[in-house]
């Protein structure tokens, strides 16, 4: 993984590494002798491990510190107690190194230096304006997994974030998450808390015991977790992620997709008399229609349509401009 970093970073022209360290007592010595502008952190080290060397470096030697672990999505805590402890991101490795997941890693790192991560991408972000500010919030349960994966090769590469909250135990998710990487060739990943989300990246809400929400601040919508609640009946819930971006509901188009029960329908109400555009599935083309036919049931859809036609009719949803004033 070291000599991988060493390689991707080095390629990019705003960056350059000055020193690799494969334990807490090497970092030491490296950091010393280099004084590097920002480090990249992994939990799992040899001896000390990454949480309580960062807590060292934020006592002894403040500095923009990235986390970079493929444990985050597999526990959230650690996300909450790096950026606690004083990381200005945590980024997890990704699964698949496609150009565009080592773009975001790169972003992320130089983001950390200008003290901007969190806000934007840095350079290769364009400058955030009505047409491309939209979101695509999707819920789904029994089936779903075809359904995502149809609906996803029905969108353009370059279509507004999209995030997914798919009723299933996270171990699945995560091999639900590599199959997305691999078949539609998007930066698809687990939604982190504070991760800025941007055209074309496709995230997934983990199931584990914090909600996945979204919110616009700062001039980007944002992952925000909360915690789970007694009366949420499922993690992820898509009442949850539906009933988050009310706010901001003019500027979202969501689809409720096949499923078992009623989540996501009460949600989506509310996302309706907010002024978001609102879409189901068919019945015809579901494998349960609990969770569409819910929501038509409290008159929450205006559109109900097949899964063939669910990709294109969101696309033409979010084409037409909002304007960027008020509650953006």
């Amino acid at each position: 993984m070291r000599r991988w970093l060493d390689s991707v970073l080095n390629r990019d022209a705003r960056l350059q590494v000055v020193g690799m360290a494969g334990t807490a007592e090497e970092a030491r010595a490296v950091i010393k002798a280099t004084q590097p502008d920002v480090l990249t952190l992994d939990i799992e080290m040899p001896g000390m491990n990454g949480l309580e060397f960062l807590s060292h470096i934020m006592r002894l030697r403040p500095m923009p510190v990235v986390m970079l672990s493929s444990r985050f999505d597999k526990n959230l805590s650690f996300v909450a107690k790096a950026k606690q402890i004083g990381a200005v991101a945590c980024v997890k490795k990704p699964v698949f190194p496609t150009p565009t997941a080592v773009q975001h890693l790169c972003d992320q790192i130089v983001a950390a230096v200008r003290g901007t991560t969190g806000a934007q991408k840095t350079s290769s972000l364009a400058p955030r304006t009505a047409a491309n500010s939209k979101v695509i919030l999707i819920g789904a349960s029994t089936g779903g997994v075809a359904a995502i994966e149809a609906l996803l090769s029905q969108t353009p590469q370059d279509a507004p974030p999209i995030v997914i909250a798919q009723h299933m135990p996270h171990a699945f998710l995560v091999s639900f998450v590599e199959r997305l990487n691999r078949l539609s060739g998007r930066n698809v990943d687990f939604a982190q808390d504070g991760d800025v989300l941007n055209p074309g990246e496709v995230r997934i809400a983990p199931s584990q015991a914090m909600q996945t929400c979204i919110a616009w601040h700062s001039n980007a919508w944002r992952i925000q977790h909360v915690e789970q609640q007694p009366e949420h009946m499922f993690c992820p819930s898509v009442d949850v992620l539906f009933s988050s971006a009310a706010p901001w509901a003019r500027y979202v188009a969501a689809a409720l997709l096949t499923g078992l029960g009623t989540d996501g329908a009460r949600g989506m109400q509310t996302l309706l008399q907010n002024g978001a555009q609102t879409v189901v599935q068919s019945q015809e083309s579901c494998v349960v229609y609990g969770m569409p036919g819910a929501a038509q049931r409290l008159g929450a859809a205006q559109h109900e349509v097949d899964i063939g036609e669910i990709g294109p009719l969101l696309m033409k949803l979010v084409a037409t401009p909002v304007h960027m004033g008020g509650g953006l």
